[in-house]
């Protein structure tokens, strides 16, 4: 018998006679029964695949039949955008049945978020970040506020589980569950992963709830059986991929993904002008502008959208014909999740063109499909050692306590699972040093903000203690009073030092700078004829050694995936030829040929780094590290490279590791480094980046051999 007889009758009557629906999908009728049930769960959809009703509909069933106050569940989103998205379709859902939604996050005005205190909504729509400011600063509300609160959905919870936003996430559902004082439900929506049930044990932390993973289309969503079409194409440049993208989105909808804001802006500006509407949607571009742009996408008929991941989350903007993939992702999960977007309507399936541009992207781009036909899909790896973030919570609790004492940090964060490395011998140290630098102030036994504290993160800078990320320093950009979007304050420097006139592309049009206030952070432009594409800076991406171990597969075996274009195969032919004799599966072959030693380990950004530090280590020369390869700075004898290789298996990788960090600047943990020991940052610092690296286990499964090139 279907679930849907345990839903509340109001709900039943409301889903088939203002829904319209006669019956649920697999997705919603599972979930429907974990969460009635009242088990944590782990809800496992592709985009579009129901997962948001699979949540909200059991939930609002729970809130009738228990007759829950307001505020009675959350939903949590990782970004304004999803929650923009949401807003509408989960407050049509609460309506119908006699409740109400309300959306908080910054850009909401403080009118509205007055009227909500005075008046609650049963469903509360928020980020993590309002929600600490709704914690931080109006604790007595906020007591009130979730009196009654009952269940936590997560949307996206794969987008918050591999990062510190995760673990900020988790510290305040445990901060919620004290507040409350009851065992809050928690329920995560996802895309798929390889690792579900790892994240369940995340979402879970102190929750004595059972839990459910929920993944009824594991096999119609992973393997060679999913209803996918890959076509992989190799272009010149970014006027012939635009040229090629324009008829295949011609009279359609397509969603254009390339990796960065700059080749955002740079290949929209590629592609206007031939027949297609195109829009930017990325995060340095204005909020009402990516509004505006989902608003004329989701009705049009001859539209594209040039996108960085800010479009890869479930923000629904209709059905979709095409997605077009310039060079390649990074993960296959990604790859997944954007090409997710489409085959929704009946008898057409989910499809990506790949439009790589040079020969490196086009073996990456194989290497993710090969994978994506195996149902490999990336685990997501939660931070296991987030001193930073425990530093963020400490000071968090002492503004929202008003002053909290030293034996009572770790009842209210303890039982996130993320911090179970960490325990309160560390937390003594970490508050320990906090004191020592004044960050925190300790009197009569209560622990508050120092003057330094004060200074980096106190009511001056409140703002400062809202999000756990720093965002690099940037300008906003506006013309006249409207708001344009942003650019790094370093971008416009570098310009301004070299003398060039200060004009540049944003949102898809050129602009140029008609003044710069430094001291508030504002650019004013005027539209332009041309501009310079933006730079905004980041860090250097490491690619997986899974898939690199993939791309070397490819050039051993030469299985193409279907839809492999001629002039592909033809390039990866030729690509073959070039690595012939250096891609056997046991070997990571130093190759010494024409312009110098090439030690070629497939092995991925993180092992390889380490293994140049590993090398000046045993005393060989410095070595200059990418994703699939490594070689000497300056020339080097292929024994002398050798001997230092063998020298390697010594090592400690982890020491090894901590030097890399202790050579930097700082650890690049952003604000709250200055809390931390430097251990304790050195040690983040090292899970961050080289947490997942094995590099001993990379070396016993190799040989090495020198072979001439």
């Amino acid at each position: 018998m279907s679930v849907f007889h345990r839903f509340h009758p109001h709900l039943r009557h409301a889903i088939v006679h203002d829904v319209g629906w006669r019956e649920l999908r697999a997705v919603q009728e599972l979930a429907a029964e974990a969460i009635l049930d009242g088990k944590n769960c782990v809800v496992l959809a592709p985009t579009a695949g129901g997962k948001t009703e699979a949540a909200i509909f059991p939930v609002l069933s729970q809130i009738l039949a228990e007759d829950r106050a307001p505020v009675a569940a959350l939903y949590v989103c990782p970004i304004r955008a999803l929650l923009n998205n949401q807003e509408a379709r989960i407050d049509g859902y609460a309506r119908m049945v006699g409740l109400a939604s309300f959306k908080w996050h910054g850009d909401v005005n403080a009118s509205r978020k007055r009227r909500f205190l005075e008046s609650p909504a049963h469903l509360l729509l928020i980020t993590p970040e309002s929600l600490e400011v709704i914690l931080i600063s109006q604790k007595a509300e906020a007591e009130r506020l979730f009196a009654g609160l009952g269940t936590v959905v997560i949307d996206e919870v794969h987008a918050f589980a591999g990062d510190d936003r995760g673990v900020h996430l988790v510290s305040l559902l445990e901060r919620l569950t004290a507040f409350c004082g009851r065992d809050l439900q928690r329920v995560g929506l996802s895309a798929t992963v390889g690792n579900p049930d790892e994240i369940g044990l995340w979402l879970q932390g102190s929750s004595r709830r059972a839990y459910a993973r929920v993944d009824p289309h594991a096999s119609a969503t992973q393997g060679p059986t999913a209803r996918r079409a890959f076509v992989l194409d190799l272009v010149d440049d970014d006027q012939h991929a635009a040229l090629v993208a324009a008829t295949l989105c011609a009279g359609k909808k397509s969603l254009l993904f390339v990796e960065s804001r700059s080749h955002a802006e740079r290949f929209a500006a590629a592609l206007s002008g031939r027949g297609v509407e195109v829009f930017v949607h990325h995060s340095a571009v204005s909020r009402a502008d990516r509004e505006r742009a989902e608003r004329q996408f989701a009705s049009g008929t001859n539209t594209a959208i040039v996108c960085t991941s800010t479009m890869e989350l479930g923000i629904d903007v209709g059905d979709l014909d095409h997605v077009v993939q310039l060079d390649a992702p990074s993960t296959v999960a990604s790859l997944l999740q954007r090409m997710g977007r489409t085959g929704r309507r009946p008898g057409t399936v989910s499809n990506c063109t790949l439009l790589c541009g040079s020969s490196e992207a086009l073996l990456q781009a194989v290497a993710l499909v090969r994978l994506a036909e195996q149902g490999w899909v990336e685990d997501v790896r939660p931070p296991g050692w987030p001193a930073h973030v425990v530093a963020h919570q400490v000071l968090a609790l002492c503004l929202q306590q008003a002053g909290i004492s030293r034996h009572r940090i770790w009842p209210w964060i303890g039982g996130a699972a993320p911090l179970a490395g960490f325990g309160e011998a560390h937390l003594r140290r970490l508050v320990d040093t906090m004191v020592e630098r004044d960050v925190l102030h300790e009197a009569d036994g209560l622990l508050t903000l120092g003057r330094e504290g004060e200074r980096l993160y106190g009511r001056q800078n409140f703002f400062e203690l809202y999000a756990v990320f720093d965002s690099p320093s940037i300008v906003r950009v506006l013309h006249h009073s409207t708001d344009i979007g942003s650019v790094q304050a370093a971008f416009l420097r570098m310009r301004l030092s070299s003398g060039d006139s200060l004009c540049f592309r944003l949102g898809g049009r050129p602009w140029s700078v008609r003044a710069i206030d430094w001291r508030r952070g504002v650019c004013q432009v005027e539209p332009a004829q041309a501009g310079r594409i933006p730079v905004w800076l980041g860090t250097p991406l490491f690619l997986a050694e899974r898939l690199c171990q993939e791309m070397k597969s490819a050039l051993h075996d030469g299985h193409l995936p279907p839809g492999t274009t001629p002039a592909a195969a033809a390039d990866l032919a030729d690509l073959r030829t070039a690595y012939e004799g250096i891609v056997d599966p046991e070997d990571a072959p130093l190759e010494d040929g024409e312009d110098g030693l090439r030690w070629h380990t497939f092995a991925g950004g993180a092992i390889n780094r380490l293994l140049a530090a590993g090398i000046e280590r045993v005393g060989g020369d410095p070595w200059v590290a990418g994703n699939l390869s490594l070689h000497p700075r300056q020339p080097t004898g292929a024994a002398e490279a050798r001997s230092a290789i063998q020298d390697l298996a010594a090592l400690d990788w982890h020491d090894v590791a901590a030097g890399i960090v202790a050579a930097s600047d700082d650890a690049g943990l952003g604000k709250f480094e200055p809390c931390l020991p430097r251990e304790m940052a050195a040690r983040v610092a090292v899970g961050q980046t080289y947490g997942g690296a094995d590099v001993g286990a990379f070396l016993r499964g190799h040989q090495v051999a020198v072979v001439r090139g």
